[in-house]
């Protein structure tokens, strides 16, 4: 019984009133907590949902889980890989796909539009064959990813919004100004006329308006000089946040061979450095609310404190250590931080789920208003114009869809941090009880 004196004093001031005081401290700390666990639970949500749809299309599409490149030193000339290593390489175990490229800048321009810069990226022509996951992330606008074209007719494969900006449709002959290898190895311009056979689309700005596919062997008849151009291999692997163990085998395979593998991480480093910091800054910056929580649950247990300074008084008169009446506040400083959590964390994760929704809804509330305002204006402007609101209107961002992903780690982490906040304002706000004398707190009473 001396051990739960404790908890049943906290679970007592926790539900009841104060002599001649409402409860709406307490009621507002939850609030206060809830509010800064959803909206921080939600921020982070669509953050995720952002940076794994950068991810997904960065690794996927242009860097690959691991890739396997020549090591150039100095005017050395650049070593062939041997098919008998290729072959190694695709049964090393974990590895799904091993594709060649080529991959160099150039200048594409069509008939009516000026030259815009981009990534050409040489391919087989069963790319998609080879690596699935590819034909998924490549999703088809108009005409289809066939780079199978004669040797006459060379095809390529745009980007939509390259396509857009060039006003190029399926079948239009587009121009790539590039260079390849002359005389002597020194690079020499040259233009070729390609014939669009398809549009793509990925949902990742920078490779819809700026990448292009052509097949491998118009690269090594155009730009090869009559020889092969030195390829770079990318490798897909089952599970890419475990690829130490295929990366070491890669490596061993290659040895001697002149070509050295590099993971994902250490390719897009900085990329994904970036965006780690942005998320890190966006967490203190929106965990600031649990501060100021923090420092109204201070104020309102040691206003309760010294509302119930006889009661202390009268406990520590009867023989209860002082520790155990602080542990009665800390404990409702406890109740407190975890009632708001998991409030605020229900409503998070419904919101986090049903993202979209939740704006589709704000969209509509918005347009009623609007319709309204506008349908009184039409009294006196008929002129007025029409137009409706969107959150995220495609005129202003790349996306039809808010994307949204919880890392449950990441949810119970905000959450442990606002019960933690309510805690130590809790452990600070009940110092003052090792302060109070009975017999000076009774002797008026």
């Amino acid at each position: 019984m001396r051990g739960l004196l404790p908890l049943l004093l906290a679970r007592r001031y926790f539900h009841s009133r104060r002599r001649g005081a409402s409860n709406a401290p307490t009621v507002l700390a939850i609030i206060e907590i809830a509010a800064g666990v959803m909206t921080l639970t939600v921020v982070l949500a669509v953050m995720n949902g952002f940076q794994l749809g950068f991810i997904e299309s960065i690794v996927e599409i242009s860097s690959y889980h691991l890739q396997v490149r020549p090591v150039l030193r100095g005017s050395e000339t650049v070593p062939t890989l041997d098919e008998a290593v290729v072959d190694r390489l695709r049964k090393v175990p974990g590895v799904t796909s091993v594709v060649p490229f080529v991959q160099r800048q150039a200048l594409i321009d069509g008939a009516f539009q000026r030259p815009r810069v981009c990534t050409v990226r040489a391919v087989p022509v069963d790319l998609f064959s080879l690596d699935p996951v590819q034909a998924r992330m490549l999703a088809p606008v108009s005409g289809a990813f066939d780079l199978a074209g004669s040797a006459g007719a060379p095809r390529v494969v745009l980007g939509a919004e390259l396509a857009a900006a060039l006003g190029a449709r399926v079948g239009d002959v587009l121009s790539l100004s590039s260079y390849a290898t002359g005389a002597g190895g020194r690079p020499a311009p040259r233009r070729d006329n390609f014939v669009l056979a398809g549009t793509f689309r990925t949902g990742y700005y920078d490779f819809d308006s700026g990448l292009a596919f052509i097949s491998l062997e118009a690269a090594d008849a155009r730009y090869g000089a009559g020889a092969a151009l030195p390829r770079t291999w990318g490798i897909k692997i089952a599970d890419r946040f475990s690829d130490a163990r295929p990366l070491a085998q890669v490596s061993a395979i290659l040895q001697g061979t002149g070509y050295e593998a590099e993971s994902w991480r250490t390719y897009n480093r900085s990329f994904f450095d970036a965006l780690f910091v942005e998320k890190l800054m966006m967490m203190l910056l929106v965990g600031l609310i649990f501060l100021v929580v923090g420092f109204n649950v201070f104020h309102s247990l040691r206003r309760g404190v010294h509302e119930r300074m006889e009661e202390i008084a009268l406990l520590k008169a009867v023989g209860v250590p002082p520790r155990r009446i602080r542990s009665t506040f800390i404990l409702q400083g406890l109740f407190i931080g975890v009632s708001g959590a998991f409030l605020g964390l229900l409503v998070g994760l419904l919101v986090s789920a049903n993202v979209n929704e939740v704006f589709d809804g704000i969209e509509r509330v918005v347009n009623g208003v609007l319709a309204v305002v506008r349908a009184l204006a039409l009294a006196f402007a008929p002129e007025s114009g029409e137009g409706g609101f969107a959150i995220f209107s495609p005129a202003y961002f790349y996306l039809t869809r808010v994307p949204s992903h919880v890392f449950p780690q990441e949810a119970f982490l905000v959450a442990f941090f606002a019960i933690g906040s309510c805690v130590a304002a809790a452990s600070a706000a009940t110092r003052a009880v090792s302060r109070f004398r009975p017999s000076e707190v009774l002797r008026y009473e």
